[in-house]
């Protein structure tokens, strides 16, 4: 394990060449809990029912929605701030009701994540940062 601070630190089991995939692995399953979690909990306040949820590693968005109900996220998410995380969350289950940015579906993110302005400006700010991780 290497210290870089006294903030928190994840070991690693392994040879080196094999600590980014080890890495990898441990995030994204960390991330597929955390979101199938917050999408359920979504879904059920809406009264709707994703048919899949998809991990990627896209550089273009943060999540996507289909009209048969297929949600798909960057497994990066999961080293953004919790608040974060939700809020892309509930912007995807939005789009099961409404498969739009009209005012309608932004008050149904509202409602679902209030957060949703915070969210969005540190996305803005930070977000190409979780792509120079791991």
């Amino acid at each position: 394990m290497i210290a870089l601070d006294d903030g928190p630190a994840i070991e690693v089991p392994g040879e080196a060449p094999h600590v980014r995939r080890r890495l990898t692995d441990h995030l994204r399953k960390e991330a597929r809990a955390d979101l199938a979690a917050t999408v359920a909990r979504h879904a059920e306040t809406l009264g709707v029912r994703p048919t899949t949820i998809r991990l990627k590693d896209t550089t273009s968005r943060w999540g996507s929605a289909s009209a048969r109900g297929v949600l798909a996220f960057s497994w990066r998410l999961v080293m953004a701030p919790p608040f974060v995380l939700d809020y892309v969350a509930a912007h995807e289950v939005a789009h099961l009701m409404e498969m739009n940015h009209s005012d309608r579906f932004w008050a149904i993110c509202e409602r679902l994540c209030p957060a949703t302005e915070a969210a969005k400006t540190w996305l803005n700010k930070n977000g190409a940062g979780l792509h120079r991780l791991p």
